[in-house]
């Protein structure tokens, strides 16, 4: 078995390919450079996925890690070849757990096998339970946990339009559902609307990110990394939910010396 890893932005690609030097890293041009990496590695642009095969072929690939963050394709101007152009079409226009299929059955069909990060990672999930839980009180810990199965309920009902990973909420006020925006652009926009509208003797929203139900686990699991969670505690929210065996943790160990440094709360369920 000889694994790549195909690497978007992110410092998600860059902790695989380091603790596993022996990797071939396919980085995707405008989001991942050969720079980045000590590992032997190759840069092709987005729009150009039968390169994609033949550099893979020619160094022996067998398996695949998708790793790190690809905006969906919008412009297909610069693609010549029929089949990339089918493939990138059928990408643009469904959702992304719909566009992950698309993508697996494509390398597959094509001899690659995929496998889920969460084989190749070390130390990438928390604990179930809250971090520093002696830090919190009773009453802050059940607001955590009654925001937390109202947003899960609420990711659970909406799997099935295939829209994002994460919302953000309050007890049972819905700040934001994520859309293709992201992550990070969700968090700001509840954020200003938290801190607009704030009762200061509340506690703050909850970011809860976790997989879909049926989401494709082989191509993209949640990811939280310290980026997130510094922009979640400056923005007054009160806690990350995420699931114990379903959301990536970028740099664990960073997070984990952010948070207790902060006294900032992650909750596992």
């Amino acid at each position: 078995m000889k694994i790549a890893i195909i690497a978007g932005s992110g410092n998600l690609p860059v902790q695989i390919a380091t603790q596993n030097r022996e990797f071939f890293v396919l980085c995707i041009q405008g989001y991942s450079c050969s720079s980045l990496f000590k590992n032997k590695s190759e840069t092709v642009s987005l729009f150009e996925p039968l390169l994609w095969l033949n550099i893979l072929k020619s160094n022996d690939i067998t398996h695949i890690v998708m790793a790190g963050k690809i905006e969906r394709p919008s412009d297909v101007i610069k693609i010549s070849n029929e089949k990339a152009n089918e493939l990138i079409n059928q990408i643009i226009s469904v959702g992304d757990n719909s566009a992950l299929n698309y993508i697996q059955d494509f390398f597959n069909k094509n001899g690659f096998e995929i496998l889920p990060v969460n084989l190749i990672l070390k130390d990438c999930f928390f604990a179930k339970g809250f971090h520093q839980e002696e830090l919190f009180s009773q009453n802050f810990k059940d607001f955590v946990r009654k925001s937390t199965k109202f947003g899960v309920d609420l990711l659970n009902t909406i799997s099935k339009f295939d829209v994002g990973q994460s919302v953000v909420v309050k007890n049972k006020l819905v700040y934001a559902i994520e859309g293709l925006e992201g992550t990070n652009s969700m968090i700001d926009r509840a954020g200003k609307l938290y801190n607009h509208y704030k009762n200061h003797n509340n506690f703050g929203p909850v970011l809860i990110k976790i997989p879909k139900i049926g989401q494709n686990t082989n191509l993209d699991l949640p990811v939280i990394g310290l980026e997130t969670v510094k922009k979640c505690k400056n923005l007054r929210f009160s806690s990350i939910v995420v699931s114990s065996k379903g959301t990536l943790i970028v740099e664990l160990n960073k997070v984990v010396a952010y948070i207790k440094k902060n006294n900032f709360c992650i909750y596992a369920v």
